[in-house]
């Protein structure tokens, strides 16, 4: 649902209130809006991930107050934000971090969230339709486009700012055979000194048979431990399609 409210000192419109996203999102044209420097921004190490598991580096974190209001009643939390630069429908992105802080409860049939107001009562915010569906229409025209450019588009970030980043491989990669056919193969930093990169190559390559790159590559395997299956009916009858 898309919502209003008050975000830092100004009144921020277009905030995407998303249940599946982890970390809060403020794009950089609004961070400029809101009148924010460069140097009220603090460092991060970590990115996000895109569609495809592209990289996308972010400018930093910034910790901003966010209020909900309801008929004189109100609701203010202390929110984290990473500040990203790109191309979207949305100003801001609340996650699901936030939405707990709020402790909210969110009805998209009728386009609703309550929450705990400060002073004890439940407050309530309805979303704006109108304003939803127009940024879905535009998502759907910037979806195309971004994957067309660069295979990103910010809508389906799994931002991984905090609690366990996804660890990412380090400058250029260079792709190497380690087995008998050209499918079997794995990468290394294409920029590393070649007295290093040549016996790291052939280190992985004589333990080539710690890969596994089939199922039978792991014999004994406990279908207790791990196994896949398809949720087919048993009565079922197969039908072959060309």
């Amino acid at each position: 649902m898309v919502v209003t409210a008050m975000v830092g000192t100004g009144l921020v419109r277009r905030i995407l209130v998303d249940t599946v996203a982890d970390s809060n999102i403020l794009f950089r044209n609004v961070f400029d809006a809101m009148g924010l420097k460069e140097s009220d921004l603090n460092n991060h190490q970590h990115g996000v991930m895109g569609l495809g598991n592209n990289y996308i580096k972010l400018d930093g974190t910034i910790s901003l107050p966010i209020c909900l209001e309801t008929g004189g009643a109100r609701k203010s939390v202390m929110t984290d934000f990473v500040v990203l630069r790109d191309s979207t429908t949305y100003n801001i992105i609340l996650g699901r971090k936030s939405i707990n802080e709020f402790s909210a409860i969110i009805c998209t049939k009728f386009l609703t969230m309550k929450f705990i107001t400060d002073n004890g009562i439940v407050g309530s915010i309805r979303g704006d339709l109108e304003t939803a569906v127009a940024c879905e229409s535009a998502s759907l025209s910037l979806r195309k486009e971004s994957k067309k450019a660069a295979g990103v588009f910010l809508v389906d970030l799994d931002a991984r700012a905090e609690d366990n980043p996804r660890p990412e491989p380090e400058g250029d990669m260079e792709k190497f055979q380690i087995g008998k056919s050209a499918d079997q193969f794995t990468f290394v930093n294409r920029n590393l000194p070649h007295e290093l990169k040549g016996p790291l190559m052939e280190v992985v390559r004589a333990n080539s048979d710690l890969f596994a790159w089939t199922p039978s590559d792991m014999p004994g395997l406990d279908p207790e431990v791990m196994s896949h299956r398809l949720a087919i009916k048993p009565d079922a009858k197969p039908v072959a399609q060309r």
